[in-house]
C-alpha cells in the first residue's frame, strides 16, 4: 500500500507554481499517488470612500474564470486533465483545507516563501495549512 493515494498542490499562477505543480507531479508519480490541483483567488477588497466592501459577485466570478484558464495552460504543460484541476475563490486556507477533506487527500504540496523584517510576524498560508491540516504537508522553499 503506498503511503500516498492522492496528493494536492495548491499552486499560485506564477513561477512559484510551476516549480510546486513539478514537486507534486514527481511525488505522485514516485508514489502512483493520483494527483488534484487547486489554484485559490482571494477575495479582493475594494474601498470605495470610507466604506470597504469585498469584491462584487461578477468581478470574483471574472477572475476566477481567468485564474481557471491560466491553470488549465500551466497543468496542459504536465499532461494533468481538466477534470483534476479545481478552482476556487475566498480565503486560502479554508478553501485548501475544504478541498483537501472532500477529497480525501494524504498529502497537501504548497510554496513556502521566506519572509523577512516585519512580514515575519504576520501569518502566512502556507503555516495556517499546516496547523490545520488533517494530512501531511509539504511546504516548498520558493
Amino acid at each position: 500500500m503506498s503511503l500516498y493515494r492522492h496528493i494536492l498542490a495548491a499552486v499560485a499562477l506564477d513561477p512559484s507554481g510551476r516549480a510546486v505543480l513539478a514537486r507534486a507531479q514527481a511525488l505522485a508519480q514516485h508514489f502512483g499517488a493520483h494527483l488534484s490541483v487547486l489554484h485559490v483567488v482571494e477575495y479582493i477588497p475594494i474601498e470605495s470612500g470610507e466604506l470597504l466592501m469585498s469584491a462584487p459577485v461578477d468581478l470574483t466570478q471574472q477572475l476566477e474564470e481567468q485564474s481557471r484558464h491560466q491553470l488549465e495552460a500551466l497543468c496542459a504543460e504536465f499532461s494533468i486533465p481538466a477534470a483534476d484541476l479545481h478552482t476556487a475563490s475566498g480565503p486560502v486556507t479554508p478553501q485548501i483545507q475544504q478541498l483537501a477533506e472532500s477529497l480525501q487527500i494524504d498529502l497537501i504540496v504548497l510554496g513556502h516563501h521566506p519572509r523577512h523584517g516585519l512580514a515575519a510576524w504576520f501569518s502566512h498560508t502556507e503555516e495556517n495549512v499546516v496547523t490545520r491540516a488533517h494530512c501531511d504537508v509539504l511546504a516548498l522553499h520558493v
